[in-house]
C-alpha cells in the first residue's frame, strides 16, 4: 500500500504526463475495445441455439463448381430422403423465406415471411412471449397459422395482449396468430416478421426445386467429419437415383459459425492486427512519455539510490506508475469503447446488421484488461529498466537533471519503432483505399444514375397462373410509364441484394458434360424493355419484344460471358439450351453487368422473357430510369401499382446508387477503420515526435547557451535538432517498409483484391510520414530560436 500511495502521488505531481497517457490509452484501447465487441459476436459469443457449438448447416455444391460462394441450399426432395435416412445429424430443420402481402385494417403491407419446420421454432432458447409455436402435425398439413415476431407483434399491432387467435389476411388468404416470440428471437439467419409451418412432407415430387436452408446436430459420438461424409455420401446416392436433377451435384455441411460469419474472418482479422499494432504504437509512445519524466526526475531518483533504494525497488515505482496509468486508461476506454460502438457499426448498416447483435460484454472487457496489461508491459518495462540504473551524477548541492545516453538511445529506438509500425499502418490503409476506388470504378455493363427499383409480389392466390401474372404486369408497366418525370420501365427477377442471386441449370445442346450433368449459371427474367431502361448495350442479335408470348417459341439472351464460355468460337445466334424441360433458342448477346455485387466478378446469366416464364414463385424487381431524383418518385410509383391492385404491396424501394452503395459495405467498413487506425497512428507517431523533440531540447539548454555564444545561431541549432530526429524516422521509415512487404503479403492473402505490393502506396506512406515528421519535430524545436544565451548559461 505504501508503494501506491508514493506512485499515486508522483502521478499527482506531473498531472500532464499522466493525463497524455491515460488519454492515448483510453482512445486506443477504446477503438481496440469498439471492434473486438463485432469479433465477439462472430467467434465468441454463444451460437443462439439449443444445439449449441454442434450446429451445422448443410449444403449442396451444382456440378462442376467449387467455389464456397457458390454453395446451395437442399431441395424438398434432399430433405425428405436426409431426414429418411441420414443417421450422425439429428434435429434436422429447414426455412425459406418469401415476401407475401399483409392484409391488415389500413392498407397492404409486404412483410417478411419464413415458412419454417416445427424442428426449427423447436431449436431456439427462447420460448414463444404468447401463445405457442406450432406443431409437427400442423405443419405436415401446412396449416393457415401464424407464429409473430415481437417486432411485428409492436409495429403493426400495437402489441395487442389479444392478438392470439386473431385471423390475418395473409395473400388473400386467412391465417391465424398462434403465437408471439420473444424480443430476443430471432437469430439473424431466420429474421422475419411472421413464420408459417414449412409444409415439406414424403410426398415431395423428385424435381420439387424450393430451395430449403437446413440446419441440423451433429449426433452425440459423431464428430463433424464422419457427418460430412455421410452427407456427401447420400448426396452421390441422390445423383444416381435422380440424375435429371441431382447428376455431378456434391453436398456436405459446413459450421455454424463458418456458415454465418466465414465472410467477416478475413476483414475482421486484418482489422484486429491493425488494432494491435495501433496498441504498440500508442504504448512506445507512452514509453517515451515515461523516459521522458524519469530524465526529468533524474535528480530525485539519484537521491533514493543513495539513500539505500535498491535497483528494484525503483523499477517497481515506475512500473506501479505506469499500471495505474494504464488501468485508468482501460477504464476510460470502457467508456469510450461503448460510445464508438455506435459509430462503428453506423459506418455500414447492411454489413454490420448481419453481425447480430453487436455488444460490450464481459469477453470484451478481458479483452480490454488484456491490452491494459500489453500496454503496462511495452510502456513500462524500458522505463522501469533505465530508472533503475540511475545513479547520483550530480553535485549534491545543486542537482540537475541530465539525461543518459542511455535513455537518448532508447528514446530513438522507440521512435523507429513507431514510425516502422505507422508504415507498415499506411501502406494497408492505403492498400485498401485503392482497392475500394478500383472496385467503385467497374464498368457495371448498365447505367444506374436516376433508376429506381422496387419489389412487387403477385400472390398466388389471385395471380394464379401465367396469363394473369402476365395481364397483370402489363397493365402495371402502363400505368409506370404515365407517371411524370419516368423516362423508360421495365421488370427484372432480381432483389437487388447485395450477394444475392437466382442461379438456374442448364443444358447446352451439343455440349454434353463429361458425367451427364447440368452448368450453373445465373438466371434472370425480364420485361421486354429492361435492357433499354437499364441501357445494357446490345452486343449482337435481339432482346425480347411483344411478339415473344406464351404462345411462341422460347428464345433467350445471353450475356458475353455466358457467350464465351459455350460458344467461343462460333456465333451464338440460333443456339439452343435447356433449362427444366424447355428448349430456348439464343436470340440475343448483351454485355455483362455486375448486378448482384460490385466485389464479384459478373457470371455467365441467362435472360428469359417474362411473358414466356411467368412463374408463381417470385418477386419481380420493377426499374423505373427518371429524368430526377428517383426517390422522389416512390409515392407515384405505390399509387400507379395500386391503381391496378389496391391490394398490392411493394417492398425495398430504393435507388440504384443505394444498391450499389450496399453492394461496397463490406470494403466501406473495413477500409474506413484501417484508414482510421492508421490516421490515429500517424497522430500518435507525432506526438510522440513532438515530444521527444521537446524533451532533447531542454535537456541541451546548457549545450546550446554555450554555442550560441560562441556566435552559432539560432537557425542552425533549429536546424540540427530538425534533422537529427528526422534522421531517426527514416531510419525508422526503412525498417517499416520491410514490415510493410510482409504487410501487405499477409493482406493480399487474406483479402485477394487488395495489390501484394504497391510502390506508389509506400511512397506515399513515407513522404506523409516524412512531411509530419518534419511538422512534429519543427514546432518544439522553434524553441531554440528564442534562447538567451545569458538567461541559459546564468541558470
Amino acid at each position: 500500500m505504501f508503494e501506491l500511495r508514493q506512485a499515486y502521488r508522483g502521478l499527482m505531481r506531473r498531472p500532464a504526463y499522466a493525463v497524455a497517457s491515460i488519454a492515448t490509452l483510453a482512445v486506443v484501447i477504446g477503438v481496440s475495445a469498439a471492434l473486438f465487441a463485432a469479433i465477439n459476436a462472430t467467434v465468441f459469443r454463444p451460437i443462439p441455439l439449443r444445439s449449441g457449438e454442434r450446429t451445422v448447416e448443410l449444403y449442396l455444391m451444382p456440378a462442376g463448381v467449387t467455389d464456397p460462394a457458390q454453395r446451395n441450399p437442399l431441395h424438398a426432395i434432399d430433405l425428405v430422403r436426409f431426414r429418411e435416412r441420414i443417421r450422425l445429424l439429428t434435429h434436422i430443420a429447414a426455412f425459406t423465406k418469401a415476401d407475401r402481402v399483409l392484409g391488415t385494417d389500413s392498407e397492404p403491407a409486404v412483410v417478411s415471411t419464413a415458412p419454417v419446420s416445427a424442428e426449427m421454432l423447436r431449436l431456439a432458447t427462447e420460448t414463444p412471449l404468447l401463445g405457442r409455436i406450432f406443431t409437427d402435425e400442423e405443419e405436415r398439413r401446412k396449416d393457415p397459422v401464424i407464429v409473430l415476431s415481437y417486432g411485428a407483434w409492436q409495429r403493426r399491432f400495437g402489441g395487442d395482449p389479444q392478438i392470439i387467435g386473431r385471423t390475418l389476411q395473409l395473400d388473400g388468404e386467412p391465417y391465424v396468430v398462434i403465437g408471439v416470440m420473444p424480443h430476443r428471437f430471432p437469430p439473424t439467419f431466420l429474421d422475419a416478421e411472421l413464420w408459417t409451418p414449412l409444409g415439406i412432407t414424403t410426398s415431395a415430387p423428385d424435381d420439387a426445386r424450393t430451395n430449403l436452408v437446413t440446419i441440423a446436430q451433429i449426433a452425440d459420438g459423431a464428430t463433424f467429419d464422419q457427418a460430412n461424409a455421410e452427407v456427401s455420401d447420400l448426396v452421390r446416392q441422390l445423383a444416381r437415383e435422380l440424375p435429371r436433377t441431382h447428376q455431378g451435384w456434391t453436398g456436405g455441411i459446413i459450421t455454424y459459425r463458418d456458415w454465418q460469419f466465414g465472410a467477416f474472418r478475413a476483414p475482421l482479422s486484418v482489422l484486429l492486427a491493425g488494432v494491435f499494432v495501433l496498441l504498440l504504437i500508442a504504448s512506445c509512445n507512452v514509453a517515451s512519455l515515461t523516459l521522458a519524466q524519469i530524465t526529468s526526475r533524474s535528480g530525485e531518483l539519484s537521491v533514493r539510490r543513495a539513500i539505500g533504494a535498491s535497483r528494484w525497488s525503483i523499477a517497481r515505482l515506475v512500473l506501479l506508475e505506469t499500471a495505474m496509468v494504464n488501468t485508468a486508461g482501460a477504464g476510460l476506454a470502457m467508456v469510450a469503447g461503448w460510445a464508438l460502438l455506435p459509430v462503428l457499426l453506423a459506418i455500414a448498416p447492411a454489413t454490420t446488421q448481419a453481425l447480430g447483435p453487436v455488444t460490450i460484454d464481459w469477453r470484451v472487457s478481458v479483452f480490454v484488461a488484456a491490452c491494459a496489461l500489453l500496454a503496462s508491459a511495452v510502456a513500462g518495462l524500458v522505463p522501469a529498466l533505465t530508472a533503475s540504473d540511475t545513479v547520483l551524477s550530480v553535485n549534491a548541492a545543486t542537482p540537475r537533471s541530465i539525461g543518459s545516453r542511455e535513455r537518448e538511445r532508447w528514446r530513438s529506438v522507440l521512435i523507429v519503432a513507431q514510425t516502422a509500425l505507422s508504415v507498415a499502418l499506411l501502406v494497408s490503409g492505403g492498400l485498401l483505399v485503392r482497392a475500394y476506388i478500383r472496385t467503385s470504378r467497374l464498368a457495371l455493363g448498365y447505367d444506374p444514375s436516376n433508376v429506381l427499383t422496387a419489389q412487387l409480389q403477385l400472390p398466388p392466390s389471385r395471380y394464379a397462373n401465367g396469363p394473369e401474372r402476365v395481364a397483370a404486369m402489363e397493365r402495371i408497366f402502363e400505368r409506370m410509364a404515365a407517371i411524370p418525370g419516368v423516362v423508360q420501365s421495365g421488370a427484372t427477377m432480381n432483389r437487388f441484394t447485395p450477394g444475392f442471386a437466382y442461379l438456374s441449370q442448364v443444358d447446352i445442346e451439343n455440349q454434353p458434360t463429361s458425367d451427364g450433368s447440368s452448368h450453373s449459371v445465373q438466371f434472370r427474367r425480364v420485361s421486354a424493355s429492361y435492357f433499354s431502361t437499364m441501357r445494357i448495350r446490345v452486343r449482337t442479335g435481339r432482346v425480347f419484344d411483344r411478339s415473344d408470348s406464351l404462345f411462341s417459341p422460347a428464345v433467350a439472351v445471353i450475356s458475353q460471358s455466358f457467350a464465351d464460355r459455350f460458344w467461343r468460337s462460333t456465333d451464338p445466334l440460333g443456339r439452343r439450351l435447356k433449362r427444366g424441360n424447355a428448349w430456348m433458342t439464343v436470340v440475343g448477346v448483351v454485355d455483362d453487368v455486375s448486378d448482384i455485387d460490385l466485389l464479384a466478378a459478373p457470371e455467365p446469366t441467362l435472360y428469359a422473357a417474362w411473358t414466356q416464364t411467368a412463374n408463381v414463385a417470385f418477386p419481380m424487381g420493377l426499374v423505373l430510369r427518371t429524368n430526377g431524383d428517383p426517390e422522389s418518385m416512390a409515392a407515384a410509383l405505390r399509387g400507379a401499382v395500386a391503381s391496378v391492385d389496391p391490394l398490392l404491396a411493394l417492398d425495398r424501394i430504393q435507388s440504384m446508387e443505394t444498391f450499389l452503395s450496399a453492394s461496397l459495405g463490406p470494403q466501406t467498413f473495413r477500409t474506413t477503420l484501417m484508414l482510421s487506425l492508421a490516421l490515429v497512428g500517424l497522430v500518435l507517431g507525432a506526438v510522440g515526435i513532438a515530444g521527444v523533440t521537446a524533451r532533447t531540447v531542454a535537456e541541451r539548454m546548457p549545450e546550446f547557451g554555450i554555442r550560441l555564444a560562441l556566435g552559432c545561431s539560432g537557425t542552425d541549432l533549429w536546424r540540427d535538432v530538425v534533422l537529427r530526429q528526422l534522421r531517426i524516422v527514416l531510419a525508422g521509415a526503412v525498417v517499416g517498409v520491410g514490415c510493410a512487404a510482409v504487410a501487405t503479403r499477409l493482406l493480399a492473402s487474406m483479402l485477394p483484391e487488395t495489390a501484394r505490393f504497391d510502390p506508389e502506396v509506400v511512397a506515399g506512406a513515407v513522404v506523409l510520414l516524412a512531411a509530419t515528421a518534419v511538422i512534429a519535430a519543427a514546432i518544439p524545436a522553434s524553441r531554440v530560436l528564442r534562447l538567451s544565451p545569458l538567461a541559459i548559461l546564468r541558470g
